[in-house]
């Protein structure tokens, strides 16, 4: 499990933003913030307690996500599905040259993979906020029957 504050306030902002859209979002919005808050969830669960080893089960999981995220992005033909299919690419890149080369400090892909987190959270809010205008203007458009 998490052992700083950090991650726990991550946690609830994921936990925040996700059932937002999980909540008020449209089919694509609940599923990426379902997929994403899945994710969030299960990674203490196979997170290594060494710190100079690759997140090999986190690593599985974010590639879960990215192909998860590229299939919603090519389905909804939404702007915000690509920009957050392309910050979780950027998470499995981090894991992937993590493991290719070891020099590289581990805390410095964790602060990496937070912020490109941020960055589909971002994507996820933009397309709950989309899909809730869109929502009001179809309700503007409806002619009124009762009058």
């Amino acid at each position: 499990m998490y052992h700083t504050l950090t991650p726990w306030i991550s946690l609830g902002v994921a936990t925040l933003v996700c059932g937002f859209a999980i909540w008020k979002g449209d089919r694509w919005t609940r599923f990426v913030g379902g997929i994403f808050l899945g994710g969030w969830i299960l990674s203490p669960f196979v997170a290594t307690t060494d710190s100079l080893q690759p997140e090999w089960g986190v690593m599985v999981i974010d590639v879960i996500a990215l192909l998860l995220f590229i299939w919603a992005s090519l389905k909804a033909r939404k702007l915000w599905t690509v920009f957050a299919a392309a910050c979780q690419m950027m998470a499995v890149a981090s894991h992937i040259i993590s493991i290719i080369d070891l020099r590289i400090y581990m805390a410095t892909v964790i602060v990496g993979l937070a912020l490109l987190s941020y960055g589909v959270l971002i994507a996820l809010l933009f397309g709950t906020a989309s899909a809730i205008r869109a929502r009001r203007g179809r309700r503007a458009n409806v002619p009124d029957s009762g009058s």
